[in-house]
């Protein structure tokens, strides 16, 4: 008779097999949204998901998406330096005031 395998043992070929480690350390970089635009942009920006080496980012106004526009390359290089291997931000202007906590 078999006995069944223990899940600690199952899962992390399960995480590997579909790709899911990859896609959990996507979500980590997300995290450190804050730490790499300061508090002041994360007031009226938040990061919201890393897909297909785009980093979505949604924005509180017009003003503050042209203002990350401009430092889109600078903050791409800190988050890569991070290695979260991204091409581009794609902002999303969600109106309704800022994100403070």
């Amino acid at each position: 008779m078999r006995y069944p395998e223990k899940i600690n043992k199952i899962l992390p070929r399960v995480i590997k097999s579909l790709n899911l480690d990859e896609k959990f350390k996507e979500l980590e970089m997300v995290k450190y949204w804050k730490d790499i635009v300061g508090e002041k942009i994360s007031h009226h920006a938040r990061a919201i998901n890393i897909n297909e080496a785009n980093l979505y980012v949604v924005v509180d106004n017009p003003v503050w998406q042209a203002q990350l526009f401009l430092l889109k390359n600078k903050i791409l290089k800190k988050f890569n330096e991070l290695g979260a291997n991204l091409r581009d931000i794609k902002f999303i202007i969600e109106k309704g005031g800022s994100f403070k906590e």
